[in-house]
């Protein structure tokens, strides 16, 4: 596989037990990106390392959270952490769940999920759904 091949890859995970998918690309481009999902998709803004959004792919009829990072660089711990609470929280309003101090475990468990999904893709070890 090129290197050019490897910068377009967007990396499907899916959670089983939630009813979103999550994808996570790299230094992907914005035409790549909106063939995906609309040409409605959202630039990143020019400042921003990474961002989170709700997409649909209209091909697969799959809707998901996107993590998006400039490149690889900028998959900091801190960065991957901040963009999967925003992905978990995302994930939660969809299917309804509630956050609060005595049930906090399936979101500690979600955000965790994520971050380990960037993490595998920043090592460039997983296995995409």
């Amino acid at each position: 596989m090129s290197s050019k091949e490897k910068t377009h890859k967007i990396h499907q995970f899916n959670p089983q037990i939630y009813p979103r998918l999550l994808w996570i690309a790299v230094g992907v481009p914005i035409d790549v990106i909106r063939d995906m999902f609309g040409k409605d998709t959202a630039d990143m803004d020019d400042d921003a390392a990474a961002d989170c959004a709700n997409v649909y792919n209209e091909k697969t009829k799959k809707g998901g959270i996107l993590i998006r990072f400039r490149s690889m660089k900028e998959m900091t711990p801190s960065i991957m952490a901040h963009e999967s609470t925003h992905a978990a929280i995302e994930i939660f309003d969809y299917a309804q769940c509630c956050i609060s101090h005595d049930n906090q475990e399936p979101f500690a468990y979600l955000v965790g999920w994520c971050v380990d999904c960037c993490h595998k893709v920043r090592i460039n070890k997983f296995d995409d759904d």
